[in-house]
């Protein structure tokens, strides 16, 4: 390599042009002051440790986080920071300096056993659904409003969530409850907020009734279908035979 080669490579060392050099720049004067800022912390990010920035915003249950120079998050991320769960619903596409993403508190573990019998559970965000309020009109000279019993859900896209459809049942209340209240999935939007097979999906959900198949001790719907009641511990029998408590047709009968 020849002397003109050698301070070739020095002056191009920040950069071939004026930009990428001012990129260079701010990028390692970013990694050298953040660790310094009171918004610098340590979080885990789809079970990874990583150092990021969050500010706060006008809402106290969401944040803003970016992160270092060169670094990228996934839209649908799951974050563990300050004794909650966070989940990333927006990202910005412009990375090039750093990424810059939108947080919502999580509040609630939702756990469901999809076809082939595995029990999952994914932390998610559960809203009211008032917004989803709808309107009849009785005649021309009446407007009513009927009241709802909707709620809104935000989950992130995976391999286990690209599997709920209509019709699909939870149970989603306080864990303390000793009667969970039970909900299904009548709006499947999946394309809402997804951008090239990342991104969150925003569900809305109808109350509807309690059936003998829900667990509400584990919180998950529909449970029973996949894992039959034992009839032994149902009669209190150990060899299993009809004591009299219940009929030929095998319903209980309370006396």
């Amino acid at each position: 390599m020849g002397i003109w080669d050698i301070y070739e490579n020095r002056v191009c060392a920040q950069g071939k042009t004026k930009r990428e050099a001012a990129l260079f720049r701010t990028s390692r004067r970013l990694r050298e002051k953040l660790p310094d800022s009171l918004s610098y912390h340590n979080v885990i990010i789809d079970n990874e440790e990583r150092c990021v920035v969050i500010d706060d915003s006008d809402n106290l249950n969401e944040k803003i986080m970016l992160s270092l120079p060169g670094e990228d998050f996934t839209c649908g991320g799951l974050v563990e920071w300050a004794d909650n769960h966070w989940l990333i619903t927006e990202k910005d596409a412009n990375t090039e300096l750093r990424a810059r993403v939108k947080l919502l508190q999580c509040n609630f573990l939702l756990k469901w056993i999809d076809a082939n019998h595995i029990l999952h559970e994914q932390w998610c965000v559960i809203e009211d659904g008032t917004k989803y309020l709808t309107g009849e009109y009785e005649d021309r000279d009446f407007f009513v409003t009927r009241g709802d019993s909707r709620i809104a859900m935000t989950i992130a896209r995976n391999n286990d969530t690209v599997n709920f459809a209509r019709n699909c049942r939870f149970l989603i209340d306080d864990p303390e409850s000793s009667e969970m209240n039970a909900y299904l999935l009548t709006k499947p939007l999946k394309v809402g907020k997804t951008y090239n097979g990342h991104g969150v999906y925003s569900f809305v959900l109808q109350e509807v009734v309690s059936t003998d198949n829900d667990n509400f001790e584990l919180g998950i719907a529909d449970y029973y279908l996949h894992f039959p009641k034992d009839k032994t511990l149902e009669t209190g029998n150990d060899n299993g035979k009809n004591d009299g408590s219940e009929s030929d047709t095998g319903k209980k009968v309370w006396l």
